[in-house]
């Protein structure tokens, strides 16, 4: 479901003008963290990946907390228990989602904004 909502992440970006190259990388405590994924990087550590998943989740409007949770438990489920990425990073591709106009926020809660259509 969440590649479903990458591939429609990457349209998104593109409607909206801007390039996957123009979107820089964010260096944090001595690591990097990148928007796609590289060979030194795992997918599932990238904030267009975890935007995907984020947008997955977002059929309804969420906390940040609720939505961290459901995020936790699909990653729990599907790497046996582990978890790949911390919150920051997390809320960062919230920011990223926020920023690029894909979800909304507001009264506590997040959502998928009205402009999009696609029913994932």
């Amino acid at each position: 479901m969440y590649n479903e909502c990458y591939i429609h992440l990457e349209e998104f970006i593109i409607q909206k003008n801007l390039s996957i190259k123009d979107l820089t990388l964010v260096k944090k405590e001595g690591s990097r963290i990148v928007l796609t994924p590289t060979k030194n990087l795992h997918e599932d550590k990238s904030i267009i990946k975890i935007g995907a998943r984020i947008l997955s989740i977002l059929n309804s409007p969420h906390t940040v907390s609720s939505a961290w949770r459901s995020y936790v438990q699909i990653q729990e489920h599907e790497t046996n228990g582990k978890i790949r990425i911390q919150f920051d990073n997390f809320i960062l591709a919230i920011d990223f989602l926020y920023i690029i106009g894909a979800i909304e926020y507001g009264d506590d809660l997040m959502w998928r904004s009205k402009n999009d259509k696609k029913d994932i």
